[in-house]
Parts: structure tokens; sequence; C-alpha cells
């Protein structure tokens, strides 16, 4: 490979245009598939990018443009050696070429393409290149503007679909335009407003009744683009930020989501992908006059499969927890396979949505703990929902078995002994802990002060069940049975022993609950309970 590059150089130094065209056609075609250049060395690889870029500064022919730029692009896909490309002269070309720029140039379709997917791949990989793009006000500005312009026949989907993933990834990548899209250029309106033309044709969001929709292939890629650069637009936003939107663009936010969480795709998996990007959306906390359009007013009763609670729709609530069980059930048949990705931020969305809506978080309850029975069985055995979280929450990923632990607390009114009757007190005291609520209590939102009904079977057992296990225990003999009162203190003694020098060797570390309901070292316990009780040493001689 470093041969035939090297023999191109002095055609793109000097070549004609079709020259120039027939070896970059070859090198592409031959290239399509490659991502790492090891054949190539520096000096050849730094010495082809330079004569690329003199092409594309001075040749203005789309097809010789198109082609120099999809070299570009092959070349981009290697981390390493890209020095050349990451110069603010080089990165200015490819802005003009997409259209980035106020001295672009003319509209060429597949150049336009082109340069926008060499984008994607250097801000992806070069911190240098965000920083080229984050600084750029020309750049921000005349995406967002092309975007405000989508209703041009002119505008191919490519072009689109590339402009949001473009969008997606400056967002993403260079934090301090986040709050500039929002704010400066209008971003949640203008993409609220591309959601709605993009996947039902028209402005409006409100559904009709019916059929959920069905969106085709290209609209859910378009959606899901969207969807991304929405949430980065609005992560880390607070609610009061995010309701100084307009009321109108808020409620067609709410009534898109709703609308998304019911569309299907052609495919399950996209459908899946559709409904993962929806509820992200869903883990910023957003404003009451958006989450209400999620459970919109019903005059219907609970007939026709539809889920009403409160006189409100519950369908788009029901799809969530729909997902997160054919998640759940997706992270058991691929054991490790991105546990956390898959389910954290669904648990994340349910516990903003139930601490956000007294009707949803009471709904929730209904159907992930619905009163107790009986306790013959562990919290975690069994088929049901509930069974299927409990699991979760001693899982190896800290991350969803917190965002579990999280959601069933809120779903508990933040009481830990609702709680604990319905995981067992061993499956929640990680939460407990690092919430400093290993001693009871309640957490610090507020919460309406009914109290938890207990069913007539569940009342004629409370008493019996074991709070750490969470279920009726058997009956065991006492294993101490028998024994003199001489050897019970001798085994007492064998195991303080064993205790002792398992705690020096390190193997294990003694624990107590604080004062503060978190964890603490045995130890240091004593040690503060020793400088408590020893009295202050006298400065008198005698």
């Amino acid at each position: 490979m470093d041969a035939q590059v090297s023999a191109m150089l002095p055609v793109l130094e000097t070549g004609s245009t079709t020259e120039i065209c027939n070896k970059l056609q070859e090198f592409n075609k031959e290239n399509a598939q490659t991502f790492v250049f090891s054949h190539l060395e520096t000096k050849t690889k730094e010495g082809f990018v330079s004569g690329l870029l003199k092409v594309l500064e001075s040749k203005t022919e789309p097809e010789c443009v198109h082609l120099c730029l999809e070299a570009i692009r092959i070349l981009s896909r290697e981390k390493t050696r890209m020095s050349l490309l990451e110069r603010p002269q080089a990165i200015n070309a490819i802005l003009r070429h997409a259209g980035y720029t106020n001295d672009c140039y003319e509209i060429n379709p597949e150049v336009i393409t082109e340069a926008q997917k060499c984008l994607c791949n250097l801000i992806y990989l070069s911190t240098a290149v965000q920083r080229i793009c984050g600084e750029s006000d020309e750049c921000t500005a005349n995406l967002v503007a092309r975007i405000k312009q989508y209703h041009n026949a002119a505008i191919t989907d490519d072009i689109k679909f590339f402009d949001l993933r473009f969008l997606f990834l400056l967002t993403a990548l260079c934090p301090n335009l986040r709050v500039r899209v929002r704010s400066e250029y209008n971003g949640v309106a203008i993409l609220t407003d591309l959601l709605a033309s993009t996947c039902f044709g028209s402005s409006e969001a409100s559904a009709p009744r019916g059929e959920p929709d069905h969106l085709t292939e290209k609209q859910t890629d378009m959606a899901c683009e969207i969807l991304k650069a929405v949430f980065n637009t609005i992560i880390h936003a607070t609610v009061a930020e995010i309701a100084g939107e307009s009321s109108d663009v808020l409620r067609k936010q709410g009534q898109l989501l709703r609308r998304l969480l019911m569309a299907e795709s052609t495919s399950d998996d996209k459908t899946d992908e559709l409904s993962s990007q929806t509820i992200n959306v869903l883990t910023n906390h957003l404003p009451s006059i958006c989450i209400n359009e999620l459970i919109p007013e019903t005059t219907e009763g609970a007939t026709g499969g539809v889920a009403t609670y409160n006189g409100r729709n519950m369908e788009a609530i029901v799809r969530i927890l729909k997902f997160v069980e054919s998640r759940m059930e997706k992270t058991h048949r691929e054991t490790g396979k991105g546990i956390m990705e898959l389910l954290s931020p669904s648990f994340s969305a349910l516990s903003i949505l139930a601490k956000s809506n007294r009707d949803i978080r009471k709904f929730l309850r209904e159907l992930v703990l619905p009163p107790l029975k009986e306790a013959s069985k562990l919290p975690e055995e069994g088929s049901d929902l509930r069974n299927k979280l409990v699991r979760l929450m001693t899982s190896t990923s800290t991350d969803v078995k917190e965002s579990v632990a999280d959601f069933l607390f809120i779903l508990c009114k933040e009481n830990v002994e609702r709680l604990i009757k319905y995981t067992g007190y061993g499956n929640a005291a990680g939460m407990l802990a690092r919430r400093g609520l290993l001693l009871g209590g309640r957490g610090s939102a507020d919460y309406s002060d009914d109290e938890d009904s207990d069913t007539e079977e569940y009342q004629t057992i409370k008493d019996m069940i074991n709070p750490i296990t969470g279920r009726v225990e058997a009956e065991k003999s006492d294993p101490m049975e028998g024994m003199t009162e001489e050897q019970k203190e001798f085994h007492a003694c064998e195991l303080a022993e064993m205790i002792t020098r398992m705690s020096r060797g390190g193997v294990i570390q003694p624990m107590t609950v604080g004062e503060d309901g978190t964890l603490m070292s045995l130890e240091d316990r004593v040690a503060a309970t020793v400088l408590e009780e020893t009295p202050p040493s006298s400065d008198d001689d005698n």
C-alpha cells in the first residue's frame, strides 16, 4: 500500500483532474473497508493527506471534490497520525464543503454528505477537532439554520440525517454548546417541530384515536437522531430552565414522546431502538406540563385494552414497563453484554416520572408492588415483576442495582419499613447504606401520609416474617440444644477468636452502623467510644 500511495503523490500535485479522479477512485475502492493503515508509513500518509487538502482547495469539479473527501473519510477512520487533519485550515475547508460556513460552496448533495461524514469521524476521534468546531460560531449557526430549512426539497434525506448526527456529536462532545443550542438557537422548539414533521407529516403532535403510529425505517432512524440531539440539548438543565420554553412547545414535546413510545417500526429491533431513545429523553427532569401529556385525561373506562388510573390514560407508562421487561429478558439471555447500558436509563426514567407525578407513582406501584398475600418465598424468587426487580438489587452492575433500588424506594414513598416489606432487609441494605438509612426512617422527598394497606392474608403472617430475608422461615432446631453453659461459652470464644484472626489478616472488616445511619468500621466505633468515655487528664501533680 505504501508504494501505491507514494505513486499517487505526484499525480495529486501536478496531474489533471481526470488523472486525479482515476487514482482516487482506485484508492477508495480498494480501501472501502479498511480501518487501520498499518502498512502505510507516517511520512507517506502525511504527504497523501497534504495532497488531498491541496486538491480540496484548488479543484471545484464536484466529482473530484467528492472523491477527495471520500479518501479523507477513509483515512480519518484511523485515530492515530491525524495531525494534518486536525488543523483549523483543514477542518474549515471540510466545513465549507459541508455547508457549515458563511462562505460555503455551491450546494452539491453528494459533496455535502461526504463532507458531513468526514466531520463526524474527525470530531468523534479528535479533541482538537472538537475544540475547533465547538469554538466556531459559524459552524453551529449554519447547522441550525439549515435544520430550520428542511421543508426545502433540495435538502436530501442523507444531508438531514448527517446534519442531525453531527449536531448530536457536537452537543455530546462540546458541552459548552448545549446551553447555546437550547437558549440562543431555540434548539428545543426547532427539534420538537422537526420530530413532529419527520414522524407524523405535520407540526401537530396530538395523536388521532385508533391504532399506534407505524414509522418507516427511515423515519425511525431520523427520529432517533433527533431524540439524541434533544437529549444532549436538555441534559443537566434544571426543570426551571426547561420550563422556560413556551408551554406549547412543552405540551407538544410530551405528546410526541407519548406517540413515539406507542409507535411501531419496521422490525422489533427498530421499535426497541426508538423506544430506547425516547426513554433516554425521559431521564431528564421535564416540567409537569410535559409529563402530563404522557398520561392524557380520558373519558373512557378501563376496557378495550386501555390502562387507566384516576381518569388518565397510562398506556405510555405500561409501554415503558413492557420495554423494561423485554430488556431484562434480553440481558438474561445475553449475560454480561451491556446490562448497565440496557437497563439503567429505563429505571432512571421510571424513577423520575414516579417522583414527578403522583398518579404515575401510584399506578406503577399497583403493577410492580401489588399488596402482598403470602410470604413463603424469598422476595427474589418467582416470575412476577417484583421478583425480577428484587433480583437486580444484587446485580454485579452498580448502576443497575442502584437505579432499581431507587425506583422501588420511590414506589414505597421512600419509606424504609415499606421497602423492607417488599424486598427484605438483605436486598435493600446496599441502598440503605448509601442513603444513610440503615437505622430506618424516610428519604428526603415529601409524600402524602396515607398508610400502607395490607391484605388480610398478609396481616395473619406479618409477625412471622423474617425482615432480613423477607419471608416466613421454616422452624429450625436450636443448634445449641443439649449444650452445657461451658460448651456454649467455649464455642462463643472460639468464634470470636476466628473473627479476630480474619479481621487482623484483612480477610474481613467488622462493621457497625454509625449514628448517621451509614456503615463504619467497628474498630473506629470502639475507638471513638473510648475517647468519649476517657476523662480529661488533670494538670495537678496530685
